[in-house]
């Protein structure tokens, strides 16, 4: 059954993960074990202050993070993952752009298999009409 919307609430009780590591806003158009979707405001977080202070810009490794948690949030959502944990084996990426806080980073994910607990899914993230990670 698809969910139309998750608020911030909502994705920290399925990822169990809180500020200020909690890396998406609102998770979308998510289809349980298929997809997810998810919005991060990048208006005044906590990176900005301690991360390239001469320019303004969402750390890489935070980008990969988002990634990850709204692919996993297609992983949780399914009744059968209740209360299980995953753990990332493996991760290759590519951050084209630079994400600043005028931002707003929108993040796509499918999981393409997901066969005796193992899962393999891709992601990517876009400001605007960019793609960005």
């Amino acid at each position: 059954m698809k969910i139309d919307i998750l608020t911030k609430k909502e994705i920290e009780k399925y990822l169990q993960i809180s500020d200020p590591f909690l890396m998406i806003d609102i998770g979308r158009d998510i289809i349980p074990g298929k997809s997810a979707n998810s919005i991060k405001y990048l208006d005044n977080d906590w990176f900005f202050e301690c991360h390239l202070k001469k320019e303004n810009v969402m750390p890489g490794t935070l980008q990969i993070e988002a990634m990850l948690q709204t692919l996993i949030l297609a992983l949780y959502t399914l009744d059968v993952h209740a209360d299980k944990l995953a753990f990332v084996t493996e991760i290759k990426t590519n951050l084209y752009s630079k994400v600043t806080k005028e931002s707003q980073l929108c993040i796509f994910s499918e999981l393409k298999t997901f066969n005796r607990g193992i899962a393999f899914g891709v992601a990517y993230g876009m400001c605007g009409e960019k793609i960005v990670c």
